[in-house]
């Protein structure tokens, strides 16, 4: 306790407002004290009812010698404000810093509770906010930096914003995020509390990224940019090393990057927008996965009289590739009846892979599943390109003051092509072996495309309907499945179309309604879980109250169905959300926000069995409750300043394939010290529960308290 007085104390010292300046007591002050005295009596006489205006040269000498004068400047009282306007002729500097201290009691398993959340106790800075415009500066009109969630936790953010008006726009943004995944009950073999009894798939990572826009110019007619962008991640993890019949699970290390150049210019005029940029990108990844100590496997039943096992497995692969990209942007309206849009971006990346994969033990021959090896030692080298062109244009054309019409149409196209050669050698006996190569390749093709007219209808100020026709179409040349008897590849095709229809409507001043519906027949489809004969459906609506009461519903649902006996794949979904939210004035003084959602997803499709090929059934529920709950209230607590509490949370409850509950309640006092510090103090909880995986439920109770420094 000492400690922290011993911080807090000079914090507060610190964070004190200049000391008022006593008024002179010089004979100059009291001087023109008398004179402004004079002024002002001569002004209220002047403005009296039935009073005439006194010439000027009839006003007394005293009264216009210290009408000439400046008056002495009063002092204005302190207000307790985090960043004041600037007043044009000085440089402003103000902001604030959240600086907290966490403290975390946790019971449950602690996995889960790092895969979902992952908040560890400590010292943090919570939040900053600094702000700079100096004057009359030839290289900086203002300046903002924004940082949050500094010092240890898993996702931390920072912004930089630098703008010189006309001159140039830099914004740099930073982010750092710590990828936790091990859920015990997913990728595991074992039963709770067996030794085997863990996540197979694992990662434990960071990923950061970078992205830097420089823009020359700003607010002109014609604006060129650069750009930089980084993205990387390393950590480690564990993944399964597959050698059929058996599985071993080995650690792994991760470790990628891409980095990408761009560079373009943008183009504002009255009627026309136009931006063309051309890029480049490199992409690095690179992988290892290694065992320290003779492994089972997940097998544990003998195979051909034998206990597979792994005394020495290493795999090491390396992926580099590279992609130009040029795009380009543009909207014109010629004439006041007629917009125009469209897009087009172009790539074509390359990629070169390396994998080195050693395995030694008692393992199966993967060409010969009667034949055990000693070991294996792999090489595999393989390369791809993937050209892709996408593309869209739009047109709407206003008929005349109520009658629209809108017209687009897009398109996506891409090919990949790769070849690989696989160089392997098989260890019959420590000295005996053999080697085989192999060499192959792979082409998928793919293209979409989609035309869309409609028509707008504005009936009248009150309502506004519109109609139209969607038509979609592609064709895709993919590698046949496995259990295909047929050729190597599959020519598959995708169409269908249907209609389109939607109304705005506005019956009374502050009630307002919206809603979407598409009805779509598929005639062919790509993949068995694509959409084929589907509906979708959205409606909306809005009602303003008086005093700043804003209330709102929206529903939506999508029914896809593809009746092919081969398929009878069934999906449904909807959601229906009622949300509140109270803002009297503004939400100066009281705020409540509240809002609660409905889901439910539903899934059945058959798929073949992999032992003997019979169609099995596979269902899928889920029926979700979805709440949340804000209330936020200013505390007076004198006549020039006031705290603030607020209090709330969420929880969402499901029941069906995975029965699962999680509730989150939190609740925040924010107390002002000095005129530069406020004190924050901050509540959590979090709670999950399963009805069938029990082992994974967790409850953590969160506090935080610290100081926030204003500028």
């Amino acid at each position: 306790m000492r400690f922290l007085l011993a911080i807090a104390l000079p914090l507060a010292l610190l964070a004190q407002g200049a000391p008022i300046p006593k008024e002179a007591n010089s004979s100059t002050s009291r001087t023109a004290s008398k004179k402004l005295r004079k002024v002002r009596a001569a002004k209220r006489l002047a403005a009296a009812p039935g009073t005439m205006a006194m010439p000027e040269a009839a006003k007394p000498a005293a009264v216009t010698e210290a009408a000439q004068e400046p008056a002495p400047q009063k002092e204005a009282p302190q207000k307790w404000e985090v960043n004041p306007e600037p007043t044009g002729t000085e440089s402003v500097f103000g902001g604030h810093i959240d600086i907290g201290a966490r403290w975390v009691t946790r019971a449950g398993d602690f996995n889960t509770y790092r895969s979902l959340v992952n908040l560890s106790q400590g010292t943090r800075l919570t939040n900053g906010q600094l702000r700079l415009e100096p004057q009359d500066s030839r290289l900086l009109d203002s300046g903002l930096l924004t940082m949050t969630a500094w010092g240890g936790d898993p996702y931390n953010t920072g912004r930089l914003d630098l703008v010189k008006r006309g001159v140039y726009r830099l914004n740099s943004t930073y982010s750092n995020i710590a990828m936790f995944n091990a859920l015990p009950s997913f990728a595991n073999i074992g039963r709770p509390g067996s030794p085997l009894f863990f996540n197979q798939r694992t990662m434990d990572t960071r990923i950061r990224n970078y992205d830097n826009e420089l823009t020359l110019f700003p607010g002109t007619r014609i604006m060129p940019y650069v750009g930089f962008s980084r993205n990387s991640s390393y950590g480690t993890g564990i993944t399964p090393l597959v050698l059929p019949p058996n599985e071993y699970p080995l650690r792994n290390v991760i470790d990628w990057n891409l980095y990408e150049v761009r560079g373009g210019i943008r183009v504002e005029l009255n009627r026309f927008h136009a931006t063309v940029e051309q890029g480049g990108r490199r992409f690095a990844d690179d992988q290892s996965v290694y065992s320290t100590e003779t492994l089972a496997g997940n097998r544990s039943t003998p195979y051909l009289g034998q206990i597979l096992s792994l005394t020495n497995g290493n795999q090491l692969y390396r992926i580099r590739g590279e992609a130009e990209h040029t795009k380009a942007l543009v909207t014109a309206s010629p004439w006041n009846w007629l917009d125009l849009s469209g897009s087009f971006v172009r790539s074509r990346p390359k990629t070169y892979s390396e994998l080195n994969q050693i395995e030694k033990g008692r393992i199966v021959d993967p060409n010969n599943p009667l034949l055990l090896l000693t070991g294996t030692t792999d090489y595999f080298f393989g390369n791809a390109t993937m050209p892709h062109v996408s593309g869209s244009g739009a047109a709407e054309a206003r008929l005349n003051s109520r009658i629209r019409v809108r017209e687009s149409w897009e398109t996506d196209r891409f090919h990949t092509t790769g070849i690989n050669t696989l160089r392997s050698i098989q260890f019959f006996t420590p000295t005996a072996s053999s080697t085989l190569t192999f060499t192959g390749g792979e082409r998928l093709e793919v293209s979409r495309h989609r035309q869309q007219i409609e028509a707008i209808w504005d009936v009248s100020k009150q309502l506004t309907i519109r109609g139209g026709h969607r038509y979609e179409w592609g064709r895709s040349l993919m590698r046949a499945s496995t259990y295909s008897q047929g050729s190597r590849y599959d020519r598959l095709e995708m169409e269908r179309q249907g209609g389109v229809f939607g109304f705005v409507a506005r019956p009374v001043k502050r009630v307002s309604l919206l809603g979407d519906l598409e009805f779509i027949d598929g005639i062919k489809t790509y993949y068995r879980t694509g959409l084929y004969d589907h509906t979708r459906l959205r409606f909306q609506t809005r009602f303003e109250l008086p005093k700043n009461l804003f209330f709102n519903v929206n529903y939506n649902r999508l029914t896809n169905e593809n009746p092919n006996p081969d398929v009878k794949f069934w999906y449904e979904a909807d959601a229906i959300t009622g949300s509140l939210q109270w803002l009297p004035g503004g939400g100066r003084n009281t705020a409540i926000i509240a809002e609660y959602q409905r889901s439910k997803v539903r899934s059945d499709i058959d798929f073949l069995y992999p032992l003997g090929l019979f169609p099995v059934a596979s269902n899928y529920r889920d029926y979700a409750h979805t709440g949340t709950m804000l209330i936020d209230l200013r505390l007076p607590l004198a006549r020039r300043y006031s705290g603030r509490i607020s209090a709330g949370g969420s929880f969402t409850t499901t029941s069906g394939v995975r029965p699962t509950d999680y509730y989150q309640p939190q609740g925040r006092l924010v107390l002002p010290v000095t005129p530069k510090m406020e004190f924050f103090s901050e509540y959590r909880y979090f709670g999950l529960s399963q009805t069938i995986h029990v082992f994974e439920g967790f409850r953590t109770h969160m506090y935080m308290g610290g100081v926030r420094l204003l500028m």
